[in-house]
């Protein structure tokens, strides 16, 4: 029989030989990563191997591990049924000549790298599914390619089952202590910002102790419970903390914001009580004069910041900032008065000084043009003066006297 070289639609030897290496590779790493699963001490305690006591688990972690390991098994015996596929298409590939190959060997070998050679179960069909000419089982088989694909999800499922309790057991003592730290922070803060209602803190803290007995047995229920019920409402009422903190902060600051407004109300009250009083004694026109505020409301104002901060002492804060803005308001508005006054009680004195000032520099200024001796400059200045340096001072007629003198001065 003369063999004929194989048409180019076929798998001509080279593919078959690229295939194999390529299976040869992929299958190396597949078993590297398996062995590499069972290696792991949380894999070794799950499923009791290398002489470890088997971990007995309860709940969520029972259940997701069970299939977990069920999984790794089928994922083994897939292994074996892929591994021996390949085997076989390689011997029979070790019987093909580099020349002259038979055609019905190079297809058994395609068959079996490429097609749907690997069964996977037999299931048998009920007869009530059964026509006259049915089977009466189904045979399922795959391709090499979608067994790899269905080992990897399968693979892949079990692997973050098994990293998931590596990394419950490895944190979850940290994290719930944490927790409890963060827990009894919060209370402290809560009761500094006078808050008593601290019942979901305390319910928390009594949940998390009895979470640590379980996380041996099931670290994956605790793990959700410790995302989904602790976790939240830690975060929660740390929110809500801070905005009371915030808002604790807020008031501290307005109250020592206070101190300062009210510094500076007593000192310009002060400073206006002097400037009414000296020009009360020193000038004769007191119309432009305004009292500044009166004792008794100053002493209303103080009680009232006294109250506020007595009250912010109790652990009172958002009715304290109503207060405190209230309070602050009236007080600007209050300092703001007081500025005015300030500056109309010393507009007398500082017109006074100005004149006195202006008098001098016009009298300088006479001498320096040789008209010192001028009788009527010498009468203007001597009268002018006498009216500046008399209490009390008749600003509107020293105002007049001064004027002429600058005009008589400057006549010639």
């Amino acid at each position: 029989m003369i063999l004929h070289p194989i048409p180019h639609t076929q798998v001509i030897l080279e593919q078959i030989d690229r295939l194999l290496a390529d299976w040869k590779t992929r299958l190396d790493l597949a078993s590297q990563n398996m062995f590499a699963l069972q290696e792991l001490a949380t894999y070794k305690q799950l499923a009791g191997e290398a002489g470890l006591a088997k971990a007995q688990l309860t709940g969520t972690t029972a259940v997701q591990v069970t299939a977990a390991l069920d999984a790794i098994s089928q994922v083994f015996q897939h292994l074996d049924l892929l591994l021996a596929t390949i085997n076989q298409a390689a011997a029979l590939r070790k019987q093909v000549p580099r020349f002259l190959a038979s055609s019905e060997k190079l297809q058994a070998i395609e068959e079996l790298l490429t097609g749907a050679s690997i069964q996977l179960s037999v299931v048998q069909v009920p007869l009530a599914q059964r026509g006259l000419l049915s089977a009466t089982e189904n045979i399922y088989k795959v391709t090499p390619d979608n067994l790899l694909a269905i080992m990897s999800r399968t693979f892949n499922i079990a692997r973050d089952t098994i990293l998931a309790v590596d990394l419950a057991w490895s944190n979850l003592e940290a994290k719930l202590a944490q927790a409890d730290a963060e827990i009894k922070t919060l209370q402290q803060r809560g009761q500094t910002l006078g808050m008593v209602d601290l019942a979901e803190l305390q319910a928390v803290q009594q949940a998390i102790a009895p979470l640590g007995d379980r996380i041996a047995r099931d670290p994956l229920g605790v793990g959700d419970e410790f995302e989904q019920q602790i976790q939240p409402l830690i975060a929660r009422t740390k929110k809500s903390l801070a905005q009371v903190w915030q808002q604790y902060n807020q008031v501290k600051d307005g109250l020592a914001s206070a101190d300062i407004l009210w510094q500076q109300l007593t000192e310009l009250n002060h400073q206006a009580r002097t400037a009414y009083d000296e020009s009360m004694e020193k000038v004769t026109d007191r119309s432009s004069l305004q009292p500044p505020l009166p004792n008794d409301q100053l002493e209303a104002m103080y009680q009232w910041l006294s109250r506020l901060k007595a009250k912010f002492a109790e652990g009172l804060i958002s009715p304290i900032q109503v207060g405190l803005d209230n309070w602050t308001a009236k007080m600007k508005a209050a300092i703001a008065n007081e500025q005015r006054t300030l500056i109309a009680n010393r507009y007398p004195l500082e017109t006074r000084r100005e004149l006195r000032g202006r008098l001098d520099a016009l009298k300088a200024k006479a001498l320096a043009r040789g008209r010192a001796e001028d009788p009527i400059l010498s009468d203007l200045a001597t009268e002018a003066k006498q009216i500046l340096y008399t209490r009390p001072t008749d600003l509107a007629k020293a105002m007049v006297l001064v004027t002429k003198y600058e005009k008589q001065l400057n006549s010639n």
